[in-house]
């Protein structure tokens, strides 16, 4: 099932370290665009669970930083971290590499179960830049089989460069990063410490996730927000807007190779935009053919990547996941409407596809772009 209370956004409202008791009042709306942010790609919608008001009980000390080696005694003094379980590391190997795409909204129950199996009982890190311990107890209490649940609020290069932070990132078997800003993920975790932990947790057979705007992040090529929220209208008068802005060189997982994600797909008519990206990179020369997954509120796609055959992602959840496929388009010029069109397949829950090559038994669907519209007009 999927759970009612959304935990990507939120409000910080306490203090690094601080053990207070979880306060009872719920917080501010999910958002790309938190405090000073320019107002990113999920600021319509959403809301924060009970939980995300304020930090967790347990314990907030130094420890171990698991299969990646012994962390520096002490966290930065003003790194915002939640820890439920225990403050040593589990020191178990993971039984992927996995990639969790989840589609903002509702959290899916099967997509942390299906990690929960693959972290053989050890530890796991949450990333955000906003909110609070909104994921602490539901991973620890709800889904369970977990050493440890830790939420860092990675917010400064500083942070995200801090021996201490990459330790602990390094030595979880899973991290997953919440939804919020990708605007300040990128800012802030691009080309550091912290970025390259992420990366090492793959590489050792760890389970990689996100959602909403975390789920953003995690294909080769990235809608970045850096100027906030674009609208799919917007991107097909005009794929070449100032708020396109994609980001080349962040995370790089290898089923999602040439691969560009978009989540809330269908609830914000995502369809458009997300062909107005794609044509973008065949046209700019990063790639001579793209490939989009759009996933839905309350679904995702899991991806096991373990094996010597290609990765395989299963849809679970309430929604769908759209697979689309493009080459080069007849017109993706500054100032013009985007002509072009891309093949697309609707894939439902239980349902499957190979990565990073997009092959899937659902029936294809051929989608075209023309004259500042889609056709037909109603995609999903």
């Amino acid at each position: 099932m999927t759970r009612p209370g959304l935990r990507e956004g939120g409000v910080i409202l306490a203090l690094a370290s601080v053990p207070l008791a979880a306060s009872p009042l719920g917080c501010a709306a999910e958002g790309d665009g938190g405090a000073g942010a320019p107002g990113g790609d999920d600021a319509l919608g959403g809301g924060g669970s009970a939980s995300d008001a304020g930090p967790s009980t347990g314990t907030t000390g130094g420890g171990l930083g698991g299969s990646g080696g012994a962390t520096p005694p002490t966290p930065p003094a003003d790194l915002e971290r939640y820890l439920t379980g225990a403050d040593a590391d589990a020191d178990v190997t993971p039984l992927g590499p996995g990639l969790i795409v989840m589609g903002g909204g509702a959290d899916v129950d099967s997509a942390f179960r299906w990690q929960r199996d693959r972290v053989a009982g050890g530890d796991v890190v949450v990333l955000r830049t906003s909110g609070s311990d909104g994921y602490n107890g539901y991973l620890f209490d709800d889904i369970g089989g977990v050493d440890s649940v830790e939420t860092l609020l990675v917010t400064t290069r500083t942070l995200a460069n801090d021996p201490w932070v990459a330790a602990r990132i390094t030595g979880a078997e899973a991290v997953f990063m919440a939804g919020g800003d990708q605007a300040t993920y990128v800012e802030a975790w691009k080309d550091t410490a912290t970025e390259d932990a992420l990366m090492n947790v793959y590489a050792r057979g760890g389970i990689i996730g996100g959602t909403s705007a975390g789920a953003a992040i995690l294909g080769e090529v990235a809608f970045s927000a850096a100027q906030g929220t674009v609208f799919s209208d917007e991107v097909l008068l005009d794929p070449y807007d100032p708020r396109v802005t994609l980001e080349r060189d962040f995370l790089s997982f290898s089923p999602l190779a040439g691969v560009m994600t978009d989540s809330h797909f269908a609830a914000r008519d995502r369809f458009g935009r997300l062909m107005g990206f794609m044509a973008r990179t065949v046209r700019d020369g990063t790639w001579t053919e793209a490939r989009g997954l759009g996933i839905d509120e309350a679904t995702a796609l899991v991806v096991d990547a373990a094996g010597s055959g290609p990765a395989v992602g299963t849809v679970v959840g309430a929604g769908s996941v759209y697979a689309l496929r493009g080459d080069a388009p007849l017109q993706c010029e500054p100032g013009l409407p985007l002509d072009y069109e891309v093949v697309s397949r609707r894939l439902q829950a239980g349902d499957t596809i190979e990565l990073p090559a997009g092959t899937a038994a659902a029936p294809p669907q051929s989608v075209t772009a023309h004259a500042g519209g889609i056709f037909p007009s109603d995609p999903y």
